[in-house]
This record gives C-alpha cells, structure tokens and sequence, in this order.
C-alpha cells in the first residue's frame, strides 16, 4: 500500500509562532514512517511559505529553511500540489494527499488556512473553517454556547474603537454587570497572550488598553471564584468522543503564558481527580461545546471547576490545541487509552474520511 504524504504546517504570522514549532517538533517525530511520507512545510512571521528540512532540527539541530525558494499552492483541485518556486520559475511540484496544519492563533487557527486548504481540495485536519473561526473568537464562541445550553460565566464584549471612543461608558458598563475581580482578553488569541487579572476597578483601564495591542475585539468575563482549571480531549467527525478530563495546577495566579511554557512548575494531572458524575458531566459538556461550533476532527475544551460549590463552567474550545509531548491534548488521550502515534494517525483518518463524504455533496443543480 502507497505511503500517504503528509504536508505538516507550521510556523505561521501569530504571536504563538514559537509554540507552532514546538507542537510541529513532536508530530513530525511521532510520525509512522511505515506508513505515512512528510513534507514539512515551514510558513515564516512574515507569511512566507518555505519548504523546510527538519532532520537536524529533529536532533535537536537547527530549522533549516530553503530561503532561495518558496511555495505556492495549486488552487485546482484536481492537482494538489505545492510549486516550489525558484528566480520565479517553478523548479518541483510536492504532491500531498493530506495536510495537517499546527498553527496555532491569527492566520491559521481562524479559518483563513482551511479556506485555502478547501480551495485547494486537500484534506486537512481539523474543524472546517467556520468551526476554525468560531472557536478562534471568543466572544462568538461563547455566544454560540449560551445559545446551546451551556454554562459559561458572564461576558461583555466589544472592539477597540468602540472602547476608543465611548471609553467612560463602557467602562461603567463592565464595572456594574462584570464587577471586579475579572479578566480582560484579546478575544482571538490564544495560548493566554493578552491576557490581564483584574482585581481592582482602577486597573480595569489599563488592561483593556493592553488588550487592544493584540486584538480589535475585546472580552470581558466575570472571575470565577476559586476555580479548578479543568480539561477535556475531543476527538471524531459526527460522533465525536471525550477523554477522561485533566487539570492544570499553575504556581502562578492563574495559566497565563508564562506558566504554560516558560515555568516547569505548572502541575498536569491527568487524569484529574473527579468524581465519576462530575466526570461524565465535563465529558457530556465537552462533546456539546465540540458540536456547538461545528468542530471536527480535534479540540480540547477547557473547564473551569469552582472548587466549593462544584459549579461548571465552560471557557473555551481550542480548535488546534498544543501538540507538544507535555501538551494536555494528546496526554489526555494517553492516559484515555490512544497513544501519541496513533492519535496522529486516527486524526489523519478523519481528515481523509470528511474529505471523501464532502466530495459525495452536489455542486450543480438541475433546474426542473
């Protein structure tokens, strides 16, 4: 049976370029190479695309980059290819038969890749591109669970001109339904970039303007008291299932940046010590945040446990979550019974299975 080519995605015009390549670090080596062949492709802060060669990077090396060359994607889907191009010429066209992007935040977590990648007529792993873009924006995420039911604390958001020009009004807004203590957000970034703790009404200004350095569109979420950060591992295509829940316990104040990838303190339980039905009811919550978005393939949902009332709360979906070998999507998985190379391979089986079932949809009309 022919090897399938797999085209890994990674780097990317986002403030989490760095963690890309992390995540992109351990997929590539826990690639079967029995049964799949890789063609790394790096895409640079700049928003370049390069063919890369990993094999000294794998060892720890450098990222080698072909800088005299770039790639440009074929856009007729009857040749999924990759043009290398070189003094403007195309020097080699790299068929794939599927891609698998590992970007993480702005321009590749939003929807804007998999449009390409839909265009292009590849299969991808992943949501589709309105789950992409839905779960990147946190305000419309949580609208959309609001709307399904689901438990998520109060939020007001809006954008950065908005906050420009009606400063004062909407600062009395936040400080009479959100009160303090709260937290301000970028409302589409993730791995926690931009975020701030507000504890005291005099530096709610303050962070909001912080805020507004990554983002046009900004949260505002009520502080739950007491929380237990919980997670939960999504996997499928219409029947999707959940992992067993884990818990991040950060030294510091709350899981901000720093302690998701600078600090080695963070603690990762996996599995979280739960009771059975609270178990069950983070994993019912999950799957119904997971279809709220229409998400496919992959997505971790991240809980908040208050710790003496047992209230849930949903917080977000991230539609491609770290894939770092430490990274709670593919631990969780682990400790759930799928290991890190089979999970890749299960997640490369959905993106082809989705592929095929979109190809069976019409896309003429015949008028009666």
């Amino acid at each position: 049976m022919p090897k399938i080519t797999v085209g890994v995605v990674f780097g990317g015009k986002s403030v989490e370029h760095e963690i890309s390549l992390l995540s992109a670090k351990s997929i590539l080596r826990n690639l079967n190479s029995n049964k799949y062949l890789v063609f790394p492709i790096f895409i640079e802060k700049n928003g370049t695309w390069r063919k890369a060669s990993v094999e000294d990077w794998l060892r720890d090396g450098g990222l080698e980059i072909f800088s005299n060359s770039f790639l440009s994607p074929s856009l007729n889907p009857e040749k999924p290819v990759f043009y290398e191009i070189r003094a403007n010429r195309v020097e080699r066209e790299h068929k794939v038969d599927v891609l698998f992007p590992v970007l993480h935040g702005t321009y590749g977590e939003d929807g804007t890749v998999q449009g390409l990648f839909e265009l292009m007529g590849v299969p991808f792993v992943g949501a589709s591109v309105l789950g992409s873009s839905v779960g990147m924006d946190k305000i419309v995420m949580k609208t959309m669970f609001k709307e399904s039911g689901l438990p998520v604390v109060n939020f007001i958001g809006f954008y950065s001109y908005e906050w420009e020009s009606r400063k004062d009004e909407i600062k009395k807004r936040l400080l009479d339904e959100i009160t303090v203590p709260c937290f301000v957000k970028s409302a589409n970034l993730g791995s926690s970039v931009g975020i701030t703790k507000v504890k005291s009404k005099d530096k709610l200004e303050e962070a909001v303007d912080y805020a507004c350095n990554f983002s046009h569109r900004i949260i505002v979420e009520k502080a739950v008291q007491n929380p237990r950060e919980i997670e939960v591992s999504v996997l499928g295509n219409e029947a999707p299932i959940a992992s067993l829940p884990g818990e991040i316990v950060p030294k510091r104040e709350f899981y901000d940046y720093i302690a998701k990838y600078l600090e080695e303190s963070t603690e990762l339980i996996a599995p979280a010590k739960l009771d059975k039905e609270t178990v069950e009811e983070l994993q019912e919550y999950a799957i119904k945040a997971f279809k709220a978005i229409d998400c496919e393939g992959m997505g971790r949902v991240d809980f908040l446990l208050e710790k003496t009332t047992g209230e849930i709360f949903v917080s977000e979906i991230n539609t491609i979550p770290g894939f770092t070998q430490i990274s709670m999507y593919p631990k969780l998985w682990e400790v759930s019974g799928i290991t890190y190379p089979e999970l890749i391979s299960k997640l490369i089986d959905l993106a082809i299975e989705r592929h095929e079932m979109k190809k069976k949809l019409r896309t003429d009309i015949e008028l009666r």
